[in-house]
């Protein structure tokens, strides 16, 4: 009786938790709704547009879908594109398959940036009335928050769950409900479940699904595959080893087909639209270029591809400086976890926080990514909840009050304390980073289950309570 009292108060304590999570969520991106310059907006204009076509986007207020009618970044166009495979002598009707496609008429305008499978969440949204589109779309993305709660609830522990609800409102108050970054991260989590519990062929299929809606998942699959092959035993060139990675590569061959067979430009044009990307201004690469400005060098700040870029005469230097901490971070990742030394939960955080790290892009909404995989793995250790919580309050404070108090995207950098504040918070996230190596380095091997365990050494207890 005791115990069935226990479990209903602690309900209570999850709807309380969720509500709360919800409503300071959404009244993290209240001010941002009905901006027709919002990223929500964009969402609207590329579920219409591929609906409806790019004549339907006469509709909308002036100015919010130019980025697709009046883009100001060079895409690879069809013609381009045919006109390349002629030279190189493809076949005549593949090359006549892709001059004749219509880009501009209904399901034929594909997001410049993303895979098509985004356009299922943008495109949920449009149920709603046009003018509510941007309040749907909130509410659907809190649909989503909730899930990932109750899903670390049940998978995890309630110490875990309530980490991640911290996690998203402390670093993510600006940006959870107003992206659709917490749909990836969901699928990107329930792989992460399933391969913990060596149900393979689910964990490679959230995670295809995750890297066909916003690619940064594709990272994590050397470590799935890594963390599959020392958990499996037998013959190693036996069917049962690759069939989970056939899943992930069945799975995202169909659906970049079915991109394909839509538009081959939108297809293929994201590959350009990554390719010469600057610097974004909250990377770790544009501090260290900030750094160098305070000794004369000229730093630039631009508008493009959507965010504030910084140009600098060392950006090629730094580039090359991120790629090679890129490569040496993710080959020390493999290496400790094929020695026993971290399980996959682990392994998959580290390589999302290196990437991030290292990366020319690192947007606030970044911190969606890893948030409920910080929850998994540290779930209520306070170290882990204060250390990042610091970098998540940080991250808030950027943005949006740093952002919102320039009035302009092009006035932020001129704010006095946006470069010492971005670079204070990406100084503290390479820290928690280089702690994290340290500390998994120093552990004991597993030699029982290496890769897939479920803990590696026992965390600070967590919440009362705690299934």
């Amino acid at each position: 009786m005791l115990s069935k009292k226990n479990n209903v108060i602690w309900s209570i304590v999850d709807i309380i938790l969720v509500v709360s999570m919800s409503a300071l969520l959404y009244y993290g991106v209240e001010a941002q709704l009905f901006r027709i310059y919002s990223d929500v907006a964009k969402y609207q204009c590329y579920a219409v547009a591929f609906w409806h076509g790019m004549p339907a986007l006469q509709s909308f207020p002036k100015t919010q879908c130019d980025f697709i009618t009046h883009p100001t970044i060079a895409f690879l166009s069809n013609h381009a594109l045919a006109f390349w495979m002629q030279q190189h002598h493809f076949p005549v009707f593949l090359v006549h398959f892709v001059a004749n496609q219509h880009v501009t008429q209904r399901f034929h305008v594909l997001p410049h940036e993303y895979p098509i499978l985004v356009l299922l969440p943008f495109s949920l949204a449009l149920l709603a009335p046009f003018a509510f589109y941007q309040v749907t779309f909130a509410v659907l993305m809190m649909g989503i928050a909730i899930i990932m709660y109750y899903a670390l609830l049940h998978f995890r522990s309630r110490g875990a769950a309530i980490a991640c609800a911290f996690y998203l409102v402390v670093g993510c108050w600006g940006t959870a409900l107003a992206r659709f970054d917490l749909l990836p991260s969901l699928f990107t989590l329930l792989a992460l479940v399933y391969a913990m519990r060596k149900r393979w062929h689910w964990a490679f299929f959230w995670l295809a699904l995750g890297t066909m809606l916003k690619f940064y998942p594709v990272i994590l699959l050397p470590s799935f595959f890594l963390a599959q092959q020392l958990a499996m035993r037998g013959r190693w060139l036996a069917w049962r080893r690759i069939a989970p990675l056939v899943t992930f590569v069945g799975v995202c061959l169909i659906i970049t087909c079915v991109s394909l067979f839509s538009s081959v430009e939108g297809t293929l044009g994201t590959l350009s639209y990554f390719q010469n990307r600057p610097f974004q201004i909250e990377s770790l690469s544009a501090s260290f270029l900030w750094l160098t400005s305070l000794k004369g060098y000229a730093l630039h700040p631009v508008f493009t591809y959507g965010s504030l870029n910084v140009l600098s005469r060392f950006s090629s230097s730094v580039a090359l400086v991120g790629t090679i901490a890129l490569v040496a971070g993710l080959a020390y990742i493999y290496w400790l976890q094929w020695r026993g030394k971290i399980d996959l939960a682990v392994a998959s955080l580290l390589t999302l926080l290196i990437v991030m790290v290292t990366g020319k892009v690192f947007s606030p909404q970044y911190l969606i990514w890893v948030a409920p995989l910080l929850a998994y793995v540290g779930q209520a250790n306070f170290k882990w909840l204060c250390s990042w919580g610091v970098i998540s309050a940080l991250t808030t404070w950027i943005y949006p009050y740093l952002y919102t108090i320039a009035g302009g995207i092009m006035k932020v950098p001129y704010v006095p304390l946006f470069y010492p504040v971005v670079a204070m918070r990406n100084l503290l996230f390479l820290f928690f980073i280089v702690a994290l190596l340290i500390y998994y380095g120093r552990q004991w091997p597993n030699v029982q289950t290496p890769g897939v365990r479920e803990e590696i050494t026992p965390l600070a207890p967590v919440l009362a309570g705690d299934r």
